[in-house]
């Protein structure tokens, strides 16, 4: 029998427990819960693909342990203070005990979530469970149910057993180094994992970065820098993408598509803003794409899928939430826009002014696109700009007219305010410079709105001769041409103090405006709300003959026929929002809901809609494998 068995908890009742003691029990505690933790999570390898390959399986089981070893040190960490301030057998038990029922339930709830919706616990579902919409969010049987509460109460059982067990470890071995020998164990195997995916996000291995999906609350160390310095990765500019890992967790699409090539295919051009609002498409600040817009289908509802680049670029070329933005990356999955341009031999001219490798484009949409020009010559937006319009003039010289092509100009000046020095201003006053420390809610927004427009006046004179070349060279006849912005540009319209973008879900940086030149249909303006979701559907299907239902590839609507839906899902890096007619709900990377009025303010006593959300969960994990 061993040694701590035998002393069990023998000691005088006149001495109380120390504080060591205490902090000694508090580690090894959670210690063993965070392994009763790993196995249950073993429940999310159901909804993922189990890894092949000594350094994925390396990978995954370190991170396993590291991670979940990390999260069970959390807990012993809370216990802390409470030891050191009141030291008390009983209570540091009791509250030990309760952190540990909290910390594997929600594990297991965890589990449960993910399973179902392919995203981790949060406070949105929170919202929702104690909302009353248990029942729905969790599809379970009567017997599931009862087995849940027999679970708990097993467990309440098992918390109070263990915390006994490891009081007679911990008073048996009181001088003795195994703390600091799996400490250091741990750590090890924390650092590793941390290392290893490091060095596998900085050399695209995918393999081992898409296994993180499946880790609640998993924040993976990157340092792309650090081993390209050390010629442990190849630059992302010429990067290789042979470690693409070919298996999935997505199901995107969820049916194979099937597209028939069009006897006489038409072209097809991207032309994108950055930073380009709604309001500023008029005479004025526009006048090139103004004019143009006479002849063409004017969208005056239309709204981009996010309020950043980023995503707002995902949702024109995927149609699809920029909440699959991570799992896009983590596994190189390119647009099935794209891909179906390569697959009908569509000629590529890609051409970006800001780096295609951040936001990692290369990486996502245009991840099948080979040879693809990362980045532009120049030390400005204005210079970059100015690049992208004379390579794409020269693109187009060099095209054998008996083959369709694809052209992207993607212009940065408005998102940095730009344009050269001796550029006539057309709005005055206009400043010199941003001061960006100088924003507050009482600045003048009118000299700074006035810069912006002016850089919006400036790629309009750039995307002028595109335009020209495009009309001149008959390629308007067969070339569908489509001008938008990837989201809003806020000047504290909201009197909020907000300014520029990726701030907030309001319609100043969420709003663009989307003008289409299409051969063969009529100039309207259409005043139905559209979204960037439906662009990229609606041409595979109407031009790339794309017969499938829009749903199995994208969330999208098509933009002339399709009734727009109840609600508009908005996302950034790592939050997201629900716009409806009358309120915005917000959520953020926590899970923590706001319910705002069109003027963004709260709504007192907002509710929010089980219904809704659980619509919108469902959209979240509809191209993700169940």
């Amino acid at each position: 029998m061993p040694a701590y068995e035998k002393t069990h908890i023998i000691r005088p009742a006149e001495k109380p427990p120390s504080r060591s003691e205490l902090l000694r029990w508090a580690g090894w505690f959670f210690l063993a819960n965070s392994f009763v933790a790993l196995l249950i999570a073993l429940r999310y390898l159901a909804a993922v693909q189990f890894p092949d390959g000594d350094y994925t399986v390396t990978f995954s089981i370190l991170a396993f342990i590291g991670h979940f070893t990390s999260l069970g040190f959390i807990g012993a960490i809370l216990l802390y203070l409470p030891i050191l301030l009141f030291p008390r057998q009983p209570f540091i038990f009791g509250l030990g005990i309760l952190i540990a029922l909290i910390f594997i339930l929600g594990i297991t709830l965890d589990t449960f979530i993910f399973n179902q919706y392919r995203f981790h616990f949060n406070g949105m579902v929170m919202n929702l469970l104690l909302g009353g919409a248990a029942e729905e969010i969790f599809t379970f049987s009567a017997f599931l149910w009862i087995m849940l509460g027999l679970f708990v109460l097993a467990l309440i059982g098992f918390q109070f057993w263990l915390s006994r067990r490891i009081w007679s470890f911990v008073l048996a071995t009181p001088h003795r180094p195994y703390g600091y020998i799996v400490g250091f164990l741990l750590f090890a195997i924390f650092f590793a994992q941390n290392v290893l995916y490091a060095w596998a996000d900085a050399n695209t291995y995918t393999p081992i970065t898409k296994q993180i999906r499946f880790l609640p609350a998993y924040k993976p160390l990157t340092a792309d820098r650090w081993f390209i310095a050390r010629g442990w990765a190849k630059p992302k500019d010429k990067a290789d993408l042979a470690r693409i890992d070919t298996s999935s967790s997505l199901n995107y699409p969820t049916q194979a598509l099937t597209c028939t090539t069009k006897d006489t295919p038409l072209n097809i051009v991207y032309i994108v803003v950055d930073s380009w609002r709604f309001d500023t498409l008029t005479a004025k600040a526009t006048p090139n794409i103004y004019h143009f817009a006479k002849n063409a289908l004017v969208f005056d509802n239309h709204y981009s899928g996010a309020n950043s680049t980023r995503t707002g670029i995902f949702t024109l070329f995927y149609g699809l939430p920029g909440t699959y933005w991570h799992a896009m990356l983590a596994e190189q999955r390119g647009a099935e826009f794209i891909n179906q341009l390569i697959a009908q031999n569509y000629r590529l001219g890609i051409f970006a002014s800001a780096k295609l490798y951040s936001p990692e484009f290369d990486r996502t949409v245009f991840a099948n696109v080979k040879d693809l020009r990362v980045q532009s010559k120049g030390n400005s937006p204005r210079q970059r700009d100015q690049n992208i319009r004379d390579e794409f003039l020269g693109f187009l010289d060099g095209l054998d007219k008996s083959s369709p092509f694809f052209g992207f100009l993607f212009f940065d000046s408005p998102h940095g305010y730009d344009f050269p020095a001796d550029y006539p201003l057309v709005f005055e006053p206009s400043l010199k410079t941003v001061n960006y420390i100088a924003l507050n809610n009482n600045y003048d927004r009118t000299p700074f709105f006035n810069r912006y427009q002016n850089s919006v006046h400036f790629v309009d004179s750039l995307i002028a001769p595109v335009l020209d070349k495009l009309k001149a060279e008959n390629f308007l006849d067969n070339t569908v041409v489509v001008i938008t912005g990837d989201h809003g540009q806020e000047f504290n319209d909201n009197k909020l103090n907000f300014w520029g973008h990726n701030s907030n879900f309001s319609p100043w940086q969420t709003r663009v405006p989307l003008v289409i030149h299409w051969p063969g249909k009529d100039a309207q303006r259409i005043n139905k709300q559209t979204s960037h979701f439906d662009v990229s559907p609606t041409l595979m299907h109407d031009i790339l003959g794309c017969s499938n239902k829009l749903h199995d590839y994208s969330s999208g609507k098509h933009l002339l026929n399709g009734k727009p839906k109840p609600y508009l899902l908005l996302s950034n890096y790592n939050q997201f929002a629900i716009m409806e007619k009358d309120r915005l709900t917000v959520v953020d990377e926590f899970g923590n809901v706001d319910i705002l009025d069109n003027h963004y303010r709260n709504i007192p006593d907002a509710e929010l809609s089980s219904t809704r959300m659980l619509s919108v969960m469902n959209e979240m994990s509809h191209f993700y494998k169940k």
